[in-house]
């Protein structure tokens, strides 16, 4: 059980701002790579980076996903939600990358990016302990 929080702690360091509100947030990214180390994460290995997004209109979703397969990411976990009378979309783009706070940063930016070009909320975030 552990294990799966530690892939989720990413997240809370950006709770769905705007990407223009802000950089990558290079503190909670070096605690969260520190965290899945110590929990037995491999720095070494590839990790399949989840990268969470919102968005508030289907079109959103579409063109944010359509723009991250076509630089190489898969899309997963895709579905809509009603949360306090908002709808939304949602979705994840997942690549393999390494475990290293360059490498972290660097993709954490451009879906900053991705989210500011597409309207949508970058919500962090998150991978398995890789052992």
């Amino acid at each position: 059980m552990r294990k799966l929080l530690i892939s989720l702690i990413a997240a809370l360091g950006f709770s769905g701002s705007q990407a223009a509100e802000f950089i990558p947030n290079v503190e909670i990214n070096k605690k969260t790579i520190q965290a899945l180390i110590d929990a037995g994460s491999d720095p070494n290995k590839p990790h399949p980076l989840e990268h969470h997004f919102n968005c508030y209109s289907p079109d959103s979703l579409k063109d944010l996903i359509a723009k991250g397969e076509s630089l190489g990411y898969r899309a997963a976990n895709i579905g809509d939600n009603v949360h306090e009378g908002t709808h939304y979309w949602y979705g994840d783009l997942i690549k393999e990358a390494a475990l290293d706070i360059k490498t972290i940063n660097n993709e954490t930016y451009l879906m900053l990016k991705l989210a500011n070009k597409f309207s949508a909320d970058y919500d962090g975030w998150g991978t398995p302990v890789v052992e």
